[in-house]
């Protein structure tokens, strides 16, 4: 694939994402929530996601302290290892991805689906005022595990096929908790996906990547 079909091929799949954040936006978000929120928030189940979620802070966290690591290294003089290439992009990823999340929830301000829609009964986005519990779109959790994922697909092909379930996994949950809502969970996905493969054509420009 030539570059030039490649960036059709993105801007293709940003209209399809587009349309379907659009669609999920009118049809699909709330009856979603509204059903996590009769049949799962208060159950031991609905428990269990929310303590599964806590442990992601620990991946941001060792993607920075990997990627100051680096940057300590190289300030020193010293050559970085070959071994590290593959966890420096990821963390480079990772960095990216969350200023564009932050960025883009303060740009939305779209609330959440609980406590802003299920228990206030309010909905809808705040342009350009995102605050607390109006920050959910687009999901950070979804943006920085398919920057990890797409970099990894990019890269290490045979690291990303046992990684893929688990980021799925993590989608659903996170939809299914009520943590975020569908089209929050599509726009992250894009905007992770975008993130992790400009970031290789950026800092790899030799790896095959179309």
């Amino acid at each position: 694939m030539t570059r030039k079909a490649a960036f059709r091929f993105w801007l293709l799949a940003l209209a399809l994402c587009v349309a379907a954040i659009a669609l999920c936006i009118a049809f699909v978000d709330r009856p979603v929530a509204e059903f996590v929120e009769t049949h799962i928030r208060h159950t031991e189940f609905w428990d269990w996601l929310d303590r599964a979620m806590h442990p992601f802070i620990f991946v941001v966290g060792a993607a920075l302290l990997f990627f100051l690591g680096c940057g300590v290294w190289s300030i020193s003089g010293r050559e970085l290892p070959t071994w590290t290439e593959t966890p420096f992009l990821v963390s480079a990823a990772v960095m990216w991805g969350i200023a564009c999340d932050i960025g883009l929830k303060h740009i939305f301000g779209r609330g959440w689906p609980d406590p802003t829609y299920v228990q206030q009964h309010r909905y809808g986005f705040r342009l350009l005022h995102g605050a607390s519990h109006w920050d959910a779109f687009p999901s950070g959790h979804t943006t920085v595990a398919l920057a990890i994922l797409s970099v990894l697909w990019v890269l290490k092909s045979r690291w990303a096929a046992p990684v893929t379930p688990i980021v799925v996994l993590l989608l659903a949950a996170l939809v299914v908790g009520n943590f975020h809502w569908f089209s929050d969970v599509i726009a992250g996905t894009f905007l992770g996906a975008s993130i992790g493969w400009a970031t290789v054509r950026l800092l790899h420009p030799l790896a095959k990547v179309s």
